[in-house]
């Protein structure tokens, strides 16, 4: 009884190993995806340094040329240190002449109130009561 005790535990332990060993060596379905990402990875940053370190056509029609990124960087150093920006002048408040006159603002105190607006609850205003005279005009209408 002992006797098959221990040739079950090492039975199953020999099939466990086996086991482990087999998936070692059997490719997943990620590790194949992860393959394929990283190869397509590594022709991106190829094509992309390519495009970065060479001069190439952009448009050939337009006669657009794509240039290293070095030499542009030093072409716009170049054109950034050749100008140099000019220092701010003082600022200074505008005369009390330039402002408009009183006369013409309205005073503080005088703040026109717009009319209320009309909700859409609200009923329509009542007509008047009664309608006006029609006038008495020495010319007569056509």
């Amino acid at each position: 009884m002992i006797i098959t005790a221990v040739v079950m535990i090492l039975l199953f332990v020999g099939l466990v190993a086996l086991l482990v060993v087999q998936r070692q060596h059997v490719q997943t379905f990620d590790e194949a995806r992860k393959e394929q990402r990283l190869k397509n990875l590594a022709e991106l940053n190829a094509e992309n340094e390519k495009i970065l370190t060479q001069y190439h056509w952009v448009d050939k029609a337009k006669g657009v040329v794509g240039i290293p990124i070095d030499r542009a960087m030093s072409l716009v150093l170049n054109e950034l240190q050749s100008v140099r920006p000019h220092a701010a002048g003082p600022i200074t408040n505008p005369s009390p002449a330039a402002s408009p006159s009183p006369a013409a603002s309205p005073s503080p105190g005088a703040i026109a109130t717009p009319a209320p607006a009309a909700t859409p609850g609200a009923s329509p205003a009542p007509a008047p009561a009664t309608a006006p005279a029609p006038s008495q005009s020495s010319a007569t209408n056509p």
